[in-house]
């Protein structure tokens, strides 16, 4: 009896977990190009756009989440919270954290200058991002 009950507890929980993390995984915002971003708390989101894609697609995409998602205005810098790695919401392989606020004031650049470009703490504008969404930059056509 023990045995089962502590067996049956262990598979809840397991269930559980793996619930909690399709529901998370699962609440995305479509974007262009088959890109997907995924907030975070505060301003936060990490984007991950098709397997396979250039560094452009992450600026294209991450700009065009603030703009429609977070109510940024074409000026409003977003920048770099993490570079490429794994995707702590989604789990994918090459994903970006972005944000809104100043990096500064809460996430210490890297001494070391990444070859991808995203190194912690660089930002673009909005429309500097969105610059990066013509087709010939993300290797679509």
């Amino acid at each position: 009896m023990k045995k089962s009950l502590s067996t049956l507890l262990l598979c809840g929980a397991a269930i559980t977990a793996i619930t909690a993390c399709t529901v998370e995984a699962s609440n995305f915002k479509s974007l262009k190009y088959g890109a997907r971003a995924y907030p975070h708390a505060g301003v936060v989101f990490e984007v991950a756009p098709q397997f396979g894609a250039t560094r452009s697609a992450y600026w294209c995409a991450g700009s065009e989440y603030a703009r429609r998602y977070l109510g940024a205005g074409w000026q409003t810098p977003i920048y770099v919270v993490r570079g490429l790695g794994l995707g702590e919401v989604s789990g994918r392989k090459d994903t970006v954290l972005f944000t809104l606020d100043p990096v500064g004031s809460h996430v210490q650049p890297s001494a070391i200058l990444r070859a991808d470009g995203f190194n912690v703490g660089s930002y673009k504008t909005v429309q500097g991002g969105d610059s990066h969404c013509d087709p010939y930059l993300l290797d679509l056509l």
